[in-house]
């Protein structure tokens, strides 16, 4: 399982297929944060949780910055 954290509570966790969002988690960065995770997943990448975490930050902040 993989996810945001905020302080010492999560906002949002993706696993397996489905991903899980308080209120406070629900906006388009953490949302794409989860979807990469999501892309991963679904391409059968094995990254180690650092990078893919990383690379879920960049995914995010990239693609609000192009719209």
């Amino acid at each position: 399982m993989v996810g945001k954290k905020k302080s010492d509570r999560w906002i949002a966790c993706y696993n397996k297929n489905n991903a899980y969002f308080t209120k406070e988690g629900l906006n388009k960065r953490v949302i794409l944060h989860e979807l990469y995770h999501h892309l991963v997943d679904c391409n059968d990448l094995d990254l180690h949780l650092r990078v893919e975490e990383k690379e879920a930050n960049n995914y995010s902040r990239a693609f609000l910055q192009s719209n």
